[in-house]
């Protein structure tokens, strides 16, 4: 893959490949994007093999091998491997971005400048590596049997400090684990010399306390500011490693807590008996013999150390999170999902676009409509019992008005048509009533009174004249009895609260 502009990059999988941001000795490391459906999308970093190494089976195992056993790592201070791309004849190693800059770049651009290495911040930084460490050299399987990793590249160069103040070791390339896939050649030294242990550097077996000597380097160098095993060819610095004098922190640096002098010089002793057992204790004794700095104070000076390179890169993360790729289809058989993916992805677009209110006035009035109608087909295809059109504000404000209307009408016809029924007429407006056969008094036919109490108060006026009605009276004030009234058979009948008709007893003639 050769390298591709920030503002499109190369599509591989899932994940598009933008420029180079670090390079290695058999990989590089590239700013890159996972895109998902419905425009999800998140920084990555990538790390590719050189072109000269992506068709060997030993360095191609060796890389599936840092993957397999980053991401049974689980710790604060690894950085985690998320992905393995196999595909358009790219291997890819998929690690989350860590913004910041590892300790090698930082140190030198501090002794560019004729500066050290704060102590206190060089102590945490060392410390939350060996943590991470510690977390290696525990890992185990899925069965539960310990994987016995050994990281055996410990360096400035594999330590990455985040603006977040946070210490990860990365790049488990060359690690030894007990199920190793690929297993090193006899005689053949990986790693950096200069902080290798002198069982490494004589083939004998390692273990953890292996790179509890690396970490100790590290250490040293960066309370001293200089090299602790360095020399002009390879073959002096192996001598130097195995046999060379090491000088004390505290004789070089001042005012330096003599326990974390101890701590450094305990993790260099050339016995791996006489070593500190485990990363975790020696991280442990650096703790214990100076103050740490705030995790945000560690933070803030490599913003500052590192500024032109983090603001370099912040650039080129910016473009590359603006630029636009087309999305990976939606794959499956749903066909409802995949409607619903695309018309989010669509929705998702028009909210990114940038706003001009200018250019809004000037867009076809169909085009949100048109929005809605394809929404409202998506939403009833998925949930066909409870789909409803869209509807404006506007509409459901006069539907609510005209529901409250109707409500207040029909509350207005009960009351009326009850106070007419339930209030007795005066003895001075005598109805009009046909009067009916004595033959039948025992049971009369229905008045037309009864006929007027049970019609509705919107009758038309145009109704007949024959239909007589009976005058209302209000009802006395609350708490005032009404006044007796004398029996009397101007009104033969009286009609209860359902509308029926009973004539009074007094009024009957007798048969």
């Amino acid at each position: 893959m050769r390298e591709q502009s920030a503002s499109r990059g190369r599509l591989v999988g899932r994940y598009v490949v933008h420029d180079r941001i670090a390079a290695g000795g058999m990989a590089t490391v590239h700013v890159g994007r996972l895109l998902g459906a419905a425009g999800f999308s998140r920084t990555v970093a990538v790390k590719r093999l050189h072109d000269g190494y992506a068709k060997d089976p030993d360095f191609v195992a060796m890389l599936l091998d840092e993957a397999r056993l980053a991401a049974v790592i689980r710790h604060p201070n690894v950085v985690p491997t998320l992905d393995v791309v196999a595909e358009q004849d790219e291997l890819l190693v998929v690690m989350e971005y860590v913004e910041g800059d590892s300790l090698a770049h930082l140190w030198k651009l501090t002794l560019d400048a004729q500066r050290r290495i704060p102590t206190a911040f060089s102590a945490s930084i060392v410390a939350q590596a060996l943590h991470g460490l510690h977390a290696a050299h525990e890992a185990r399987d899925k069965n539960g049997a310990p994987l016995g990793i050994v990281h055996r590249d410990v360096s400035p160069q594999n330590i990455l400090v985040g603006v977040d103040g946070v210490a990860r070791v990365l790049d488990f390339g060359i690690a030894k684990a007990a199920s190793r896939a690929t297993a090193t050649e006899d005689g053949q030294i990986k790693g950096k010399t200069a902080y290798m242990a002198p069982e490494q550097l004589q083939h004998a077996a390692v273990d953890r306390r292996t790179d509890v000597f690396a970490a100790a380097v590290v250490l040293w160098e960066m309370l001293c500011a200089r090299r602790l095993f360095f020399a002009d060819s390879p073959s002096e610095i192996v001598a130097k490693v195995l046999a060379g004098p090491i000088d004390p922190p505290e004789k070089l640096v001042a005012d330096l807590p003599p326990g974390l002098s101890t701590a450094v010089l305990r993790g260099l002793e050339r016995d791996p008996a006489k070593r500190w057992a485990t990363a975790e204790e020696m991280a442990n004794a650096i703790e214990e013999a100076i103050a740490l700095p705030r995790a945000k104070e560690i933070g803030a000076w490599v913003s500052s150390t590192a500024k032109t390179i983090l603001e370099g890169r912040a650039t080129l993360v910016q473009a590359v999170e603006r630029s636009s790729h087309e999305m990976p289809a939606a794959q499956g058989s749903d066909s409802t999902l995949a409607r619903a993916i695309e018309q989010a992805e669509r929705r998702r677009q028009n909210a990114e676009m940038p706003t001009d209110v200018g250019a809004r006035a000037s867009a076809p009035p169909s085009a949100p409509v048109a929005e809605s109608t394809e929404l409202a087909t998506v939403q009833s295809t998925i949930h066909p019992a409870t789909a409803k059109p869209p509807v404006s504000r506007l509409g459901v404000a006069m539907a609510i008005a005209g529901a409250a209307a109707l409500a207040i009408a029909l509350v207005v016809v009960v009351t009326v048509t009850r106070a007419r029924v339930e209030t007795p007429a005066p003895a001075s407006a005598p109805p009009i009533v046909t009067p009916a056969p004595s033959a039948s008094a025992s049971a009369p036919e229905p008045s037309a009174t009864t006929e007027a109490s049970a019609a509705p108060s919107s009758a038309p006026s145009s109704a007949p004249s024959t239909t007589a009605t009976i005058p209302t009276k209000s009802r006395p004030p609350a708490g005032r009895p009404a006044r007796p009234r004398k029996p009397t058979c101007d009104i033969p009948f009286t009609i209860d609260a359902k509308g029926q008709k009973h004539f009074k007893p007094e009024c009957v003639p007798d048969p």
